[in-house]
C-alpha cells in the first residue's frame, strides 16, 4: 500500500492518511474487534471500557467509555488513527481534528456495510490482504445463510420480537441491525411497526402482535443470563404464542447489536433458532 491515501468513511468524511498507521485508538467495542480480526492489534494502544472482545482487548490502556471518551487521554497517547463512530461526529471528532489527528469513522448498519467497514479499516492501516482473506471468509457464510432462506416462502416465516431491555421492552425498530438480521434469517421483526431505531411498545401492544419468537438479549451484567430468566418468569408473556411454543430465547446483545465481525455469528445463530430444520446440519 502506498501512502499518502485520499479516503471516504462512513460518514461521509473526507481524510488523508499520510503513512502506515503505527499507534491506533479504537473509540467503538465494534472497531476494536475489527482490528484484532486483521491481525493489527500489536498497533492498538488505546481502546474503550466497553472494548471486551476478544479477552485480551480487556488489557488495553482505556481512553473512556464508549459516548464519554477522554479528549485528554487520547491525545496523550499521540496516535497516528483514530477509529471512531457516528456517536462521536457532534463533539469527540471535530475536537480531536483540530488537533490533527486522523479519524476514520465506521457506521456499518448492515453486514454489507460491516464487509465495507473491514475493507476501508484494511485499506487504511496498510492491511488489505487481510481484509480481503477476511471479507471472503465472512462472504461464504453469509451466502450459506442466503442459499437456504431463498428456498422459504413468505408464510414460512416466523413473526419476531426482540426485548432489547427487560425493563422497557425496548426493542429493534426498522433501520436497525436488528431488523436486517432478521430479514436476512428468514423472520420478520415485529419491533419495525413500532417506529424507527429503538422504540419502547407498550406490554399491550407486543400482545396484540402475539409474536411467534422471542428474542432476548443477553450478556449483560453479571448475571448473563438474567434478562433471558426475567423474561421466562413474566407472567404477562404467558399467553403468547412463543412462550406457549416454548420460542422465547437469549441471544448475547455482542452477536447481533455490535456491528463487528462477529455479526455473521449472530446471523447463524438467528437463521437456526427461526428455521432449525433448515439449519440442522450447519454449526
Amino acid at each position: 500500500m502506498n501512502y499518502p491515501i485520499d479516503m471516504k468513511d462512513q460518514l461521509g468524511r473526507q481524510f488523508t492518511v499520510a503513512k502506515k498507521p503505527k499507534r491506533i485508538v479504537s473509540l467503538a467495542p465494534a472497531n476494536t474487534e475489527i482490528i484484532y480480526a486483521l491481525g493489527a492489534e500489536d498497533r492498538l494502544i488505546g481502546v474503550t471500557e466497553y472494548c471486551d472482545y476478544p479477552v485480551a482487548a480487556k488489557s488495553k490502556d482505556k481512553v473512556g467509555g464508549y459516548s464519554t471518551v477522554s479528549i485528554k487521554k487520547i491525545t496523550s497517547k499521540k496516535p497516528d488513527l483514530i477509529l471512531a463512530a457516528s456517536i462521536h461526529l457532534k463533539e469527540i471528532i471535530p475536537e480531536l481534528e483540530k488537533t490533527g489527528f486522523t479519524i476514520l469513522a465506521l457506521e456499518p448498519k448492515s453486514p454489507k456495510e460491516i464487509l465495507e467497514a473491514i475493507a476501508l479499516t484494511g485499506k487504511c492501516i496498510g492491511s488489505s490482504k487481510e481484509a480481503y482473506k477476511l471479507i471472503l471468509e465472512l462472504e461464504e457464510r453469509l451466502k450459506k445463510v442466503r442459499d437456504n432462506i431463498s428456498t422459504l416462502k413468505e408464510g414460512q416465516k416466523p413473526s419476531v420480537f426482540y426485548i432489547h431491555e427487560h425493563e422497557t421492552w425496548k426493542t429493534f425498530g426498522s433501520g436497525t441491525i436488528g431488523d436486517t438480521l432478521t430479514e436476512l434469517a428468514g423472520g420478520v421483526n415485529i419491533g419495525r411497526e413500532f417506529g424507527d431505531y429503538y422504540p419502547y411498545p407498550k406490554v399491550k401492544e407486543v400482545i396484540e402482535k402475539n409474536p411467534d419468537v422471542i428474542i432476548v438479549e443477553t450478556g449483560y451484567g453479571k448475571n448473563i443470563d438474567e434478562p433471558l430468566d426475567a423474561a421466562l418468569k413474566d407472567e404477562r408473556l404467558l399467553g403468547m404464542d412463543a412462550r406457549k411454543n416454548g420460542r422465547v430465547y437469549g441471544v448475547n446483545s455482542d452477536y447481533i447489536s455490535r456491528t463487528g465481525p462477529r455479526i455473521v455469528d449472530g446471523l447463524e445463530i438467528l437463521a437456526k433458532i427461526l428455521h432449525p430444520k433448515l439449519f440442522s446440519n450447519n454449526k
